[in-house]
């Protein structure tokens, strides 16, 4: 779950200075590249984002089923977005944690869909923790897609709409026979980076250097930072000086010039893979905001990733996630730009919304690739 907003008029940034410098990297700045590398993919609509939000309650220490559960989601929708899509899919898991001394500068607070809210100090030792499963999880003998996919074929087997994922299941079933008797062996599921909340504090340097002087933040692969919506503020200090791709989350409410002043001071050079817009407007209000918002930015030449978090505007509304999540797919077809990306919440379904799953196998059903 990318973080949600500050305190009104409060920046956020990239790193808590002393606090940050006093722990050692949890990366190597060429991870965070590498990264950059596969969201520039998906700005040309050569791959997919997809974006698994934290599973640990807030204020609760990462523990290991936290973070299973958070990565083999996003197992399950790499091999059904890869097929029906037929791009590369880049996971990505946020990692959300308490700060090392328990205390922010405010109330941390999540919703249904709802991210949480970054702490004040660097959350270097909780991250560490959550990091260390991740690598785990995805390092020595990597999971493979067969195992994904039997996990697929058991929930498609008890969901409400089983006569039409079902076909799907079966065709990738197929695919995944015809690859293993080409190569011997399964296929094994990608590596996942992470993400976590830019910092509060705007003003502190980052604290890593990496080669020819380049800063980098090494807590997470990627980092978060809310525009503040009627503000007037553009948190974007510290996030500005480092080499990380940063993701932006775009509410309705934000304006035009909110967006481009984040363009031109977070990616002056108009790098691929440098930004990636998390935009959450709510079925209601998606086709009239997403197209002009969408051609404001094309006009600044910025190759930005288009990422869709069709949950935190229709909580109330388990028929607007899914229309939401439609809208946005269809929208950038129409314009000739590329869904590039989804963002999937830690919860299965409750209260009558849609589960992650629910929402990968509904477009993947509809989707222009191969799943039909």
């Amino acid at each position: 779950m990318p973080p949600s907003s500050p305190r009104a008029g409060t920046g956020i940034g990239a790193g808590a200075g002393t606090d940050a410098a006093a722990h050692p990297p949890l990366l190597w700045p060429g991870e965070a590249e590498e990264l950059r590398g596969k969201l520039a993919a998906a700005a040309r609509g050569e791959a997919f984002l997809l974006h698994a939000g934290s599973g640990t309650p807030p204020g609760a220490v990462p523990r290991a089923e936290h973070v299973t559960r958070q990565l083999t989601l996003l197992a399950q929708g790499v091999v059904v977005l890869s097929y029906a899509l037929g791009v590369p899919v880049v996971p990505v898991a946020e990692l959300h944690a308490p700060p090392a001394g328990g205390h922010t500068g405010h109330a941390e607070r999540t919703g249904p869909a709802g991210p949480a809210v970054a702490p004040d100090i660097h959350p270097t030792p909780a991250s560490a923790v959550a990091l260390n499963l991740v690598r785990a999880f995805g390092g020595g003998v990597r999971p493979d897609v067969s195992w994904a996919h039997e996990l697929n074929r058991a929930f498609v087997a008890s969901s409400p709409e089983r006569a039409r994922y079902e076909p799907l299941t079966g065709r990738i079933g197929s695919a995944l026979s015809f690859l293993h008797a080409c190569a011997g062996r399964s296929a094994v599921l990608p590596r996942p980076a992470v993400s976590r909340p830019a910092l509060v504090d705007d003003s502190a340097p980052p604290p890593t250097c990496g080669s020819g002087g380049a800063r980098w933040d090494l807590a997470g692969h990627l980092v978060w930072l809310h525009h503040s919506a009627g503000t007037g503020h553009v948190p974007a200090g510290a996030d500005a000086r480092i080499g990380n791709p940063v993701g932006v989350v775009v509410e309705a409410d934000t304006t035009h010039d909110a967006v481009l002043t984040l363009i031109d001071r977070l990616d002056p050079e108009r790098s691929a893979g440098r930004l990636t817009f998390l935009t959450r407007f709510g079925a209601d209000r998606i086709t009239d905001v997403l197209p002009e918002l969408v051609q404001k930015v094309a006009s600044t030449e910025a190759e930005v990733v288009w990422a869709c978090d069709p949950w935190h505007r229709n909580r109330r509304d388990p028929a607007g996630v899914l229309a939401e999540a439609a809208a946005f797919v269809a929208l950038h077809r129409t314009l000739g730009t590329h869904a590039g990306g989804l963002h999937l919440p830690a919860h299965a379904g409750t209260a009558g919304l849609p589960g992650a799953l629910d929402l990968i196998f509904a477009l993947a059903a509809v989707a222009p690739g191969r799943s039909r």
